[in-house]
């Protein structure tokens, strides 16, 4: 006799678990979540912005402290600023922020390069002088590092002060290039951990997404309008 096996029907998910009702609880705390039921999600999305950017910036001032590594720069804080106020902005996509650093540093370390065939090479390396050499790479870095950045659309304004601290001297071993730019790409690795588990948004890994910052328009510096001035302007244009 010719026996039969009948397969057990699948058990639904269990929605009362332990592992369930957490997910459910953090998935509420999200920042995703709050703004929507918040009466005022402009002071959430800032606090947000100001909690994540400490954190950020202070976990990579304890790693550079622990591992005595330089991973400190001044463009880290303005760069924070934008991942974690506006994630959802083109400009805080991991493509532009480590692409328009890259670029900056590539073309300020170029123009040190020529210049020094120009000038003699002391008045380029001396950080604490301003003279017509330094009046010069700093000029030509910051439009090369403007011209790339639309050029490959890759728009990050931040990036522009990492063009200055090596025309400026400040940054000229590829070793402290290489830190610079670990340094900002720890940064994106910080922002897609936050804004992804703790702020619960669908931030890109790599490319920006029109759809996905329309649906979070206020974190994308969306906007519209916030001052008469600004209203003006809108009125003049659409009459145009």
């Amino acid at each position: 006799m010719k026996s039969t096996f009948t397969v057990p029907p699948a058990r639904p998910a269990n929605r009362h678990g332990l592992l369930f009702s957490l997910i459910a609880i953090v998935t509420r705390l999200q920042l995703s979540s709050l703004i929507k039921s918040s009466s005022n999600p402009q002071l959430l999305v800032s606090l947000f912005a100001v909690v994540s950017g400490a954190v950020a910036l202070g976990t990579i001032t304890a790693v550079a402290m622990v591992t005595h590594l330089p991973l400190l720069f001044p463009p880290l804080a303005p760069s924070a600023i934008i991942l974690f106020y506006t994630p959802m902005s083109k400009l805080a996509t991991p493509r532009n922020v480590f692409l328009s650093h890259f670029l900056a540093v590539l073309t300020g370390s170029l123009v040190m390069i020529i210049l020094g065939l120009i000038f003699p090479a002391d008045s380029l390396k001396d950080s604490a002088a301003m003279n017509w050499p330094h009046v010069i790479a700093i000029a030509l870095s910051i439009a090369g590092t403007m011209g790339l950045m639309i050029r490959f659309d890759c728009v990050h304004p931040p990036a522009g002060a990492s063009a200055l601290l090596v025309t400026m001297g400040f940054i000229s071993e590829p070793g402290q290039i290489l830190s610079l730019l670990s340094s900002v790409m720890l940064l994106i690795l910080e922002a897609i951990l936050f804004n992804r588990l703790i702020g619960g948004l669908p931030y890109p890994l790599w490319r920006f997404s029109p759809e996905k910052a329309r649906e979070f328009s206020s974190l994308a510096g969306q906007t519209g309008a916030t001052n008469d001035w600004q209203k003006l302007a809108f009125r003049i244009l659409r009459k145009h």
